[in-house]
């Protein structure tokens, strides 16, 4: 059957336009491709390369000996051996104590923490490895960088026998510098490759959460601790001068609150109210202060915000409504309701009041050194901010040193030394099983160390639980 015309005029026409299609959807392939390789060249590579889990990452680092990671007084915290089938086993020398701060290094989990922040470093892989190259020609083997952390091996292990098992957490800082002294955690877990291998589905499991790292990521209600930025609120706000009769209880938004104990401390100031925790009188504050100022201090002390430091951390939790009613306002104002807080945040709380009210961002590597010894990395001190005025600050010094010295906080008092300090116990999901808080700074009047414990459900007070472990650490450092 022969064609029309109009069908042999149409052929070429509709040829052409499927060339024209198929050119266009070969152009806008190569266009995706041209892209997609653009985007791995300029953003994603890093991130491949550097996945712990990149075998080619994991057989370019078998050539170099993994780097050490040392304290502050050079006691080796992690190091590696080569086999003799040239493979190497990575050694934790005191197992479970650094295991949240160091992290792991295994073929099977990848890395963490850390092994994985400083992977490069420790696996011979920065800019600088070509320097080691030269010793390595020296020595027959090459060597990655050594990681020295601030962190002092001696406090940590007196805060974890202080902390004698119990669940919860220590953090110790400089508050001059932001340096961490220690960051102990309970409970924890064996790094090692051999054992992660055997119990990896136990430890995910345990309802203990040993993977947990309570000092940077455990959220928890402050209790009474937190009545230490009511104080600089009621301070800054011309509340200092309040007074308050207090009988043991008080009813707001038509529910009743108490004191610990029920205790009645009659006619007070703000700065007895805070040296007993009078939940009445800093509940009284609250309702002066409203839900504004408030939120304003949380937000001064940075409570939610996210930390930039070497590892991950969590940050805080409040959910802000915009009109809190009376009862939930009370109860924030002495750490209660929704407000959840880290132990690092607390920590950072304490070391700005005891550095005159200015905050310094806290950091856990001092330095890295090559295997020529040269510093190719240093910590660097950075201040966050003033958070209140040096007055204000001096003014919650003194009160804290009451504490101590005739209050709540007695037990953390240290023979010739002057400290400063506040005590928390909050209640929590679990009835008479309070969470046991203390903060505070020694000495009082040059603090070289602020710190914060807490001891998860310890169905006992602030003062009983958490000051004697601060005691110890405390103790240890200054003396």
């Amino acid at each position: 059957m022969k064609r029309s015309k109009l069908d042999k005029k149409s052929t070429p026409y509709k040829e052409g336009t499927r060339l024209l299609i198929i050119f266009f959807a070969i152009g806008l392939l190569y266009l995706s491709l041209t892209c997609y390789l653009t985007y791995i060249e300029l953003s994603a590579k890093n991130t491949f390369m550097d996945n712990s889990f990149n075998q080619r990452q994991w057989k370019k680092e078998q050539n170099t000996l993994r780097g050490e990671i040392k304290d502050r007084d050079n006691v080796v915290l992690a190091k590696s051996k080569m086999e003799t089938d040239k493979t190497q086993t990575r050694i934790y020398p005191f197992g479970k104590d650094y295991a949240h701060i160091i992290g792991y290094n295994s073929k099977v989990y990848g890395k963490s923490q850390l092994e994985l922040t400083y992977n490069k470093s420790l696996a011979g892989l920065t800019e600088f490895s070509n320097l080691s190259d030269i010793s390595a020609q020296i020595q027959g083997e090459k060597r990655g960088d050594t990681v020295i952390l601030t962190l002092s091996n001696e406090l940590q292990q007196t805060a974890l026998n202080a902390l004698g098992g119990r669940n919860g957490s220590v953090v110790a800082l400089n508050p001059k510098t932001g340096e961490i002294l220690c960051m102990a955690s309970n409970p924890s877990f064996d790094p090692s490759a051999e054992n992660l291998a055997n119990k990896w589905e136990i430890l995910n499991t345990d309802e203990q959460a040993p993977f947990l790292f309570r000092a940077t990521s455990g959220q928890y209600a402050p209790g009474s601790i937190f009545k230490t930025i009511m104080l600089c609120a009621a301070y800054e706000n011309g509340l200092g001068n309040m007074t308050f009769n207090d009988t043991g209880e008080i009813t707001i938004g038509g529910k009743t609150f108490k004191n610990a104990g029920s205790k009645a401390y009659g006619n007070i100031d703000v700065e007895q109210a805070y040296t007993v925790s009078s939940n009445v009188a800093f509940m009284e504050i609250g309702q002066k202060l409203g839900e504004d100022e408030i939120e304003k201090y949380i937000e001064k002390f940075k409570l939610f915000e996210k930390i930039d430091l070497e590892i991950p951390t969590a940050s805080g939790y409040y959910k802000k409504s915009g009109d809190l009613s009376k009862d939930e306002l009370a109860q924030l104002s002495i750490g209660q309701g929704t407000l959840l807080v880290t132990p690092l945040k607390m920590a950072m709380m304490a070391a700005t009041i005891a550095n005159h009210g200015v905050m310094q961002q806290p950091f856990i590597v001092k330095m890295v050194v090559n295997d020529l010894g040269i510093d190719v990395e240093n910590g660097k001190q950075k201040i966050l901010g003033r958070v209140v005025s040096a007055q204000t600050a001096n003014m919650v010094k003194n009160c804290m040193v009451k504490v101590v010295e005739s209050g709540t906080g007695r037990n953390a008092g240290i023979s010739g030394v002057q400290v400063a300090g506040k005590t928390g116990t909050a209640e929590n999901e679990m009835p008479g099983k309070d969470h046991a808080w203390f903060v505070g700074f020694a000495p009082a009047d040059n603090p070289e160390i602020a710190i914060c414990v807490m001891v998860e459900y310890s169905g006992s007070s602030g003062g009983s639980a958490a000051a004697p472990i601060a005691q110890k650490v405390m103790s240890k450092w200054v003396k």
